[in-house]
């Protein structure tokens, strides 16, 4: 996700990504950084859309899926869920674990074979991480299979409009951001892309290298589609945007409010 406006990328290849170690080599960093309150997109817009939309999770065991450093699943086990939290990626697992959080148990696995008995779970998230993987539609079915009945996912993405192979900010003549151009939207694969925290202070950034991430990129049918094919119900979406209040405290993410950068979707098992 290019949130700092300027980034590259590339689409159209053949060989599957290497989800592990694309996120171990990033881990460091992305957790350095969002942990310094640098991922402002996270935090201002995200974060909160996702939990809103969130059904109460008291007493429920939930699986987060590509926990990351943790964030997310901490904020999730102090909502008094029982948490269960997974990733790909060692590096990932060591710092969430280091930094604790009530009721959680970290493992190291893979969401496209997951290590768990067919409905082990009540409920389970994935905060930007579906599309992190090589093969999204495989790990809904994979969520399918250890959900409960009558429990439910709720996952983000990056917006496929953000996510788009050619796109552009539109500025007008004081530089201000007025629309988005979108190109090659109805692409559907890998897709590439190197970036950092705008948000993040020079001296920050100097010190890692920008993250270099492999999206598994979906149209908003695609992913939509992907959820009915798992034989999941869709119940609830949103493309979340700052408030008026939010942009006007916090200007670097009032872009928000011109072109999506966050799909949410919730969807229950029959």
């Amino acid at each position: 996700m290019n949130l700092s406006g300027v980034g590259a990328w590339q689409h159209g290849g053949v060989n599957r990504p290497d989800t592990r170690q694309i996120w171990n080599a990033n881990a460091a960093a992305w957790t350095e950084l969002s942990r310094a309150g640098f991922d402002r997109y996270r935090d201002l817009v995200n974060t909160p859309a996702f939990f809103a939309l969130l059904p109460p999770v008291t007493g429920l065991l939930c699986l987060d899926l590509g926990c990351g450093e943790g964030h997310n699943t901490r904020l999730l086990a102090g909502r008094g869920a029982r948490v269960t939290a997974l990733d790909v990626a060692e590096s990932f697992i060591a710092a969430a674990a280091e930094a604790g959080g009530h009721g959680i148990r970290y493992l190291v696995g893979d969401g496209e074979a997951l290590p768990f008995h067919g409905s082990s779970f009540d409920a389970v998230t994935a905060f930007m991480s579906l599309m992190d993987v090589a093969d999204p539609e495989r790990v809904l079915h994979e969520v399918a299979r250890v959900l409960r009945p009558g429990g439910f996912i709720q996952f983000s993405v990056l917006h496929p409009v953000m996510a788009a192979p050619v796109g552009w900010w539109v500025h007008d003549e004081s530089g201000v951001r007025q629309g988005r151009v979108v190109g090659d939207y109805f692409y559907q694969g890998p897709l590439t892309e190197t970036w950092s925290f705008g948000a993040a202070p020079a001296e920050f950034r100097e010190r890692h290298q920008p993250f270099t991430i492999t999206y598994a990129r979906r149209t908003v049918t695609g992913w939509l589609s992907a959820v009915l094919a798992s034989g999941l119900l869709i119940e609830a979406a949103t493309e979340p945007c700052a408030d008026q209040r939010t942009a006007a405290a916090h200007p670097e993410v009032a872009d928000t409010r011109i072109a999506p950068y966050f799909l949410i979707v919730r969807a229950r098992k029959p």
